[in-house]
Order: C-alpha cells, then sequence, then structure tokens
C-alpha cells in the first residue's frame, strides 16, 4: 500500500470540515449498494471491524461482472482529538492502488441508512489522463441469513420487567459530587456529568409526560430503557423533542454483521451488539406498550433516551 500523498490528505481535511453529522462507526459497517443502477463508477461498498481495525472493499463497474478492487485498510475521523471515535465517527477513508491508479474514497452519513461517498482518482501511469473526482449514494442492504423450517409456534412467556418506581413531582435536579443528577429525594435516577442544560431538559420531559416508572433491560449494564406512566406508555409530542419514527406492527430483531439488533425495514432503531435475548426482550416491550417513537436529549451522544407513542 502506497502512502497517503498530500492531495489525498487535503482533500480529508476538507471533506471533514463540510460534514457536521455525526455517527457511531457501527453506521458505516455493512454492505451498501448505489443507489444508480446505471453508475459507471463504484457499484458497491463493504465496510467492516471497529474503529480501531476498520476495512473497505469495493467494486467498479465493469463487464459481464463488477470488478472487485480488493479490501484495504480504513480510517475513521471524529470531529476533535478528545472525541469517542466509536461513537461519535462522522467519515471513514480508504485508499485503494492499481498498477495505473489511486482512488481515495470517503464516505459519510446522508440520512438514515445510507452515506455519500466522494471518490478521488488520479492517475499513476503518465498517460496524461486528468484526475477526476465523483459522488455518489449508497443504500444499506440487509442482509438476511437463510430462514430454516417453521416449526409450531410456542406462546410468548410473560415479560419481568425490571423497573424502579419514583415520583416526578418530586424528581429535580442536583449538583452532586461535580455530577448534575435527577434525583427523588435519596434516589440517583439520571447522571448527566457536566451537562447542566440537559440535566434540566430531561427533567422537563419527565415531568410534561409524568413518567414515574424507569425500566431496564440487562442490568447492570443495560442495553435497553424505557419510562412508564402509571405503566403505560408516555403519548404525545412534546414541543422541541428530537425523535425518530418507526412502526411497532413491523419491527424485526435480526443479526446483521454479528450484531442484534432492532430493525423497521431498513431503518436500524436499536443495537444489541451480541446480546440476542436482550434484543428478544426489548421487542416483547416495544409490542407490548405500542412505542412508536425513539427520542433522545443531547444528540449525536444523547445524555437521556425514552420511548413514547
Amino acid at each position: 500500500m502506497k502512502r497517503i500523498t498530500i492531495p489525498a490528505l487535503l482533500a480529508i481535511v476538507l471533506l471533514l470540515c463540510q460534514s457536521l453529522s455525526f455517527a457511531a462507526v457501527n453506521q458505516f459497517t455493512g454492505t451498501w449498494k448505489n443507489t444508480d443502477p446505471n453508475t459507471g463508477g463504484v457499484t458497491k461498498l463493504t465496510i467492516s471491524g471497529n474503529a480501531n481495525s476498520l476495512k473497505m472493499r469495493a467494486w467498479g463497474k465493469c463487464h459481464p461482472q463488477d470488478c472487485d478492487w480488493g479490501e484495504v485498510s480504513a480510517i475513521a475521523y471524529a470531529s476533535s482529538a478528545s472525541s469517542n471515535l466509536e461513537q461519535n465517527a462522522n467519515a471513514v477513508s480508504a485508499i485503494f492502488t492499481t498498477s495505473f491508479s489511486q482512488t481515495l474514497v470517503i464516505v459519510r452519513p446522508n440520512g438514515s441508512n445510507r452515506l455519500r461517498a466522494d471518490i478521488y482518482t488520479r492517475f499513476t501511469d503518465g498517460s496524461g489522463r486528468s484526475n477526476y473526482m465523483a459522488s455518489h449514494t449508497f443504500n444499506r442492504q440487509l442482509i438476511v441469513g437463510p430462514i430454516g423450517p417453521i416449526g409450531p409456534i410456542a406462546p410468548l412467556p410473560a415479560i419481568q420487567e425490571d423497573c424502579i418506581s419514583f415520583n416526578p413531582a418530586t424528581a429535580t435536579v442536583r449538583n452532586i459530587d461535580g455530577r448534575w443528577t435527577i434525583v427523588d429525594g435519596n434516589h440517583l435516577m439520571f447522571n448527566f456529568g457536566s451537562n447542566r442544560p440537559e440535566a434540566i431538559k430531561a427533567l422537563q420531559v419527565i415531568k410534561r409526560y409524568r413518567m414515574n416508572s424507569s425500566c431496564f433491560v440487562g442490568r447492570p449494564d443495560p442495553s435497553f430503557q424505557y419510562l412508564l406512566v402509571n405503566g403505560r406508555a408516555p403519548q404525545g409530542a412534546m414541543p422541541g423533542e428530537d425523535c425518530v419514527a418507526f412502526n411497532p406492527n413491523t419491527i424485526e430483531v435480526r443479526n446483521i454483521g454479528g450484531r442484534w439488533k432492532i430493525v423497521d425495514g431498513s431503518h436500524w432503531v436499536f443495537d444489541f451488539e451480541g446480546k440476542e435475548d436482550e434484543a428478544r426482550k426489548a421487542f416483547a416491550i416495544i409490542r407490548k406498550y405500542g412505542f412508536t417513537r425513539s427520542c433522545f436529549v443531547g444528540r449525536p451522544d444523547p445524555s437521556f433516551q425514552y420511548l413514547r407513542k
């Protein structure tokens, strides 16, 4: 692999400065197909691994079948040197080298389950051809394993929920040992670190919906959390909310790239890593309460999340 040239580095820096969206690295990993079926450029990408060990593979338009450019090392980028790269990556780059050219591919989020790829090609064979760039949009492809024979369907077992009750009327925000925390009496409920504005906003959400139960799947390190109002889902919109809609009747539990996820069509709703049992329990809980919105305080790295109808 040849070292990255100065023009390649400049292209990376310029594109990173333009990017304002953030995503966990696992939002880049997967198989991606060009939205233009008639493209003459890159037709498909695959990205795998984690922030410290990423790989990218690319296919270019060829006849009678697309040309496999092979798999190369890729690099993830965050917005600053202090950012958590695994959780706040905003671009991934890779360089593909042949005997006659070098191609820099930079991908960035471009909406839900979509990437934009900016592709810079320079010729190294002395042919006199002009270096050029192209931009393409790619949609995520869900890879579903083969379905085996379906046996008798057993009834769903009763859901054993793990909930803690509190009083929203007496809940307040307090600074405890330098950390802004939502508390109810001596009960410490939600920790916001140094972020007082997000703690205050989360408390406003709790009081607006009158949430009085905080529930978990998978404690002590829960993979899924939700709040209830007298044993029911919070309902109705709140001005200024940051929510993502999904359909509880069409969600599914799927294993995608070795990670268990709850998906709604091509939209990834929740990620449970390798915890299949917790993914299926969360799925049953969503169906039970009919949640239709996943809401956040403080994205791209939310300090507080809740679900509602």
